[in-house]
């Protein structure tokens, strides 16, 4: 936790040093107040318990310009929501990002980037405690572009990652506690050839991504290494497309603090997205993949999982809109996975949400919210539930 602390005040320090250096800058600000309530706040098929809450949420966002070479992005959003019948009744979360943008030369480009949440637990949780699982995370990456001739790029970084639970007894490695050691590091590194096939509508590109993922203690990981080809397609000026496929050369290591194993996961990869403007009011996006991933549970360490998004947004007028999105995961998780020695699982889980807005004047807007989330899984294990989620707030944008 001492950690966290330090870092929290590097940020703070180094941010505040940016503003002050800045030659230009740019914010705006946003805040919502919503009411709304809960029927399943701990997302537990065994405990389900409902709340009313209130919850503020500022959005301070902003370009600094140091020189014509130069500029950082930042983002900031705290949320402080009072849950009325949820232990503990106040939460903060935080969400923090920037990212600097550097022109070394006329071609070459650098950009670093940092992220730092403090969030809830994700919805795929296991049968552990319900309580108190908020964690710490920090995502910090680098990039380089190289720009060749006029057709064609090469691209590399990387980037370090760790999550830390607030709760010491589900993040630190014990091995005489169950669905412990849930705390984890994770090295990133990337590298790809771009090349232009179509003058402006067709990008072929070759890669290679590398990731190594280690829980705390002796309770294992996985690392993947994926080569890829892909296109970026431009259609028309209202579609445009992805698509990455390629082999992970992967394995996953499990222990119980006694036994160790290892077990090799190699597999195909894919990824794909999809971005239509549908008419002058109307955009949908889609997106599919399939890859070995990060589990999130503390009774696997990792996954085989497909997933499939749909989002829509749409202008009724000039002053309502209306956004939703629907997405699917399917994981199966291979005994091998388990740092517990557990059966084969294999788990679905659905998350829809639509929310409409309404703008009363330039400054000021209502907003209303649904959410619902479905998990289903064959292991005895890993929480099957369903939650509803309603808010309505008041939002000021400066």
């Amino acid at each position: 936790m001492n950690r966290i602390k330090r870092f929290t005040l590097v940020v703070l320090a180094l941010g505040s040093a940016a503003v002050f250096a800045a030659k230009d800058s740019s914010f705006k600000i946003q805040n919502s107040v919503r009411v709304g309530y809960d029927d399943n706040v701990y997302q537990s098929g065994d405990n389900e318990q409902d709340t009313a809450f209130i919850s503020d949420i500022a959005n301070i966002s902003g370009t600094l310009t140091f020189s014509d070479r130069s500029e950082m992005e930042l983002y900031w959003q705290p949320e402080f929501r009072y849950r009325f019948d949820a232990d503990p009744k106040m939460i903060t979360y935080q969400d923090l990002y920037a990212r600097l943008s550097h022109a070394v030369s006329q071609r070459t480009f650098l950009e670093i980037s940092d992220r730092f949440r403090y969030q809830e637990k994700d919805g795929r949780s296991d049968l552990g405690q319900t309580y108190d699982q908020n964690f710490f995370e920090n995502d910090l990456m680098g990039a380089l572009d190289f720009t060749l001739n006029a057709q064609s790029q090469i691209k590399v970084g990387g980037g370090y990652e760790f999550r830390t639970w607030e709760d010491d007894a589900y993040g630190e490695w014990d091995p005489t506690i169950a669905r412990s050691g849930n705390d984890y590091d994770q090295l990133k590194a990337n590298g790809s050839f771009v090349r232009e096939l179509n003058k402006g509508t067709t990008y072929g590109l070759v890669g290679v991504n590398y990731l190594d993922h280690e829980y705390d203690g002796a309770r294992g990981g996985f690392n993947s290494t994926t080569l890829y080809g892909g296109v970026d397609q431009i259609f028309s000026p209202n579609l445009s497309g992805t698509a990455q496929l390629g082999y992970s050369f992967s394995s996953v290591d499990s222990s119980d603090g006694k036994v160790s194993n290892s077990e090799d996961t190699s597999s195909p990869f894919l990824q794909a997205g999809l971005d239509y403007k549908a008419a002058e009011r109307t955009s949908i996006n889609g997106s599919l993949g399939y890859s070995l991933s990060q589990s999130q549970n503390s009774i696997y360490n990792a996954s085989d999982a497909f997933d499939v998004a749909l989002g829509v947004r749409h202008d009724l007028t000039g002053k309502i809109t209306l956004s939703s999105t629907l997405s699917y995961v399917f994981s199966l998780y291979d005994s091998a996975y388990s740092a517990w020695g557990l059966e084969d699982a294999e788990e679905d889980y659905i998350r829809f949400n639509v929310r409409g807005s309404y703008q009363i004047n330039r400054n000021n807007f209502v907003d209303v919210g649904y959410e619902f989330s479905y998990r289903d899984s064959d292991s005895d294990f890993l929480q099957e539930y369903t939650r509803n989620r309603f808010d309505i707030g008041w939002r000021l944008r400066l």
